[in-house]
C-alpha cells in the first residue's frame, strides 16, 4: 500500500515535470513536506515545499498563499532563502526555493543542545537581520523557530525559511490580513499577543526569535509542557533570567535576548535591526581582530627589539 508521504510526492512530480525532477524528502512539518529536485531547464539543486493537502482545501487558502509568495519572492537578503517560484496545480500549492546545503538549527540542537555564546550571537543576528528586511517590507513571519532557520554549511550563515505559510493559513480563519483574532504559529514559540489572538507585528517574531535565542543557550524553551500550559506561560509568566541557567552567557547577551522575550511588544527590540546591533557587541569585527594582531606583532617586536639591546649590554 502507498505511503501518504509517497502519494504526495507522485503527485507532487506528476504537477511539476518535466521542469522539476523530484528526489527525496528533505524534511516535514506541521504544514507541509519538503522535497529535494532538480530544476531540469536551468540544472541546478532546488528545494520544494508542498502544502499539505488537508490545509489547503480551500481555494481562498490558495490565493492568499500565492499573494504571499509574490511578496516573499521580493525579499532579497542574504539571510532569507530566496523563493523563485510558486503554483497552485492538481489541488497542490507548491513554492520553489533555494537548496541550502547543511541543517536546520532543529537538527543541530538535537545533536549538541546547547551552543556557545559568540554562536548563538551570529545565528540570533542572521535571523534579526531577515527579520528587519521583512518588517520593512511589511512581512510578519509567525512561525519562527528552529525549524525554519537554516544553517549553511559552507558560509556558516543562517537563513530564515517559511514565510507566507502560516500567514496565508490565518487569513483563512476568517480573520484579517494581520491575522486578529486567531492563534497561529507553534506554541512554544509564540508571542503573549500571539497566543491571545491579537493582532501583530514584526515584535511577535522578536519574541519568537528570543525564545529560540533562549533554547540555544538554555537547552530548552522557556517555557514547557501541553500546549495549553505552554500557551499561558507566554501570556502571564515570566521566563527564568537566562543568565542563571547558562552563567557564561555574556551579560549583553544575556540583556538582549531577555529584553526580547518582554510580555509586552512595546517593551521589546523595535524592529530586527536593533535587536542585531546589540547582539553584535558580542562578535568581535575584522577590523578589532585585525588591530588585536597588529597589537600583538607589535609587541613581539618590542620584547625582540629589547632581548637585543640586552644582548649587548
Amino acid at each position: 500500500m502507498a505511503t501518504p508521504t509517497l502519494d504526495l510526492f507522485d503527485a507532487l512530480q506528476a504537477v511539476l515535470e518535466p521542469q522539476y525532477r523530484l528526489e527525496r524528502e528533505l524534511g516535514r512539518g506541521g504544514m507541509g513536506v519538503v522535497f529535494l529536485a532538480t530544476d531540469t531547464t536551468l540544472d541546478r539543486r532546488v528545494a520544494i515545499k508542498v502544502v499539505h493537502p488537508e490545509l489547503a482545501a480551500h481555494q481562498s487558502i490558495g490565493r492568499r498563499f500565492l499573494a504571499e509568495a509574490r511578496t516573499i519572492a521580493r525579499l532579497r537578503h542574504p539571510n532569507v532563502v530566496a523563493v523563485h517560484a510558486a503554483g497552485n496545480a492538481g489541488g497542490l500549492l507548491y513554492y520553489v526555493m533555494d537548496q541550502v546545503d547543511g541543517e536546520t538549527l532543529r537538527q543541530r540542537l538535537t545533536r549538541e543542545r546547547r551552543l556557545d555564546p559568540l554562536t548563538v550571537a551570529r545565528i540570533v543576528s542572521d535571523v534579526a537581520s531577515a527579520l528587519d528586511a521583512a518588517g520593512r517590507a511589511g512581512v510578519v513571519h509567525r512561525d519562527v523557530k528552529p525549524e525554519n532557520v537554516l544553517l549553511d554549511e559552507a558560509s556558516g550563515r543562517a537563513l530564515l525559511a517559511d514565510f507566507g505559510i502560516a500567514r496565508a493559513m490565518a487569513a483563512e480563519s476568517g480573520t484579517s490580513s494581520t491575522g486578529q483574532g486567531v492563534a497561529v504559529g507553534t506554541p512554544a514559540y509564540m508571542s503573549p499577543e500571539q497566543a491571545a489572538g491579537e493582532e501583530i507585528d514584526g515584535r511577535s517574531d522578536l519574541y519568537a526569535l528570543g525564545v529560540a535565542a533562549y533554547e540555544m543557550l538554555a537547552g530548552a524553551p522557556p517555557f514547557q509542557g501541553p500546549n495549553r500550559v505552554v500557551v499561558s506561560k507566554h501570556m502571564a509568566e515570566r521566563p527564568v533570567p537566562i543568565e542563571r541557567i547558562r552563567p557564561d552567557t555574556p551579560r549583553t547577551l544575556a540583556a538582549a535576548v531577555m529584553r526580547a522575550l518582554e510580555k509586552q511588544p512595546a517593551d521589546r527590540w523595535q524592529t530586527g535591526e536593533e535587536f542585531r546591533q546589540a547582539l553584535d557587541q558580542e562578535r568581535p569585527s575584522p577590523s578589532a581582530g585585525r588591530r588585536q594582531r597588529t597589537l600583538l606583532a607589535g609587541a613581539a617586536g618590542a620584547i625582540v627589539v629589547l632581548a637585543a639591546v640586552a644582548g649587548l649590554v
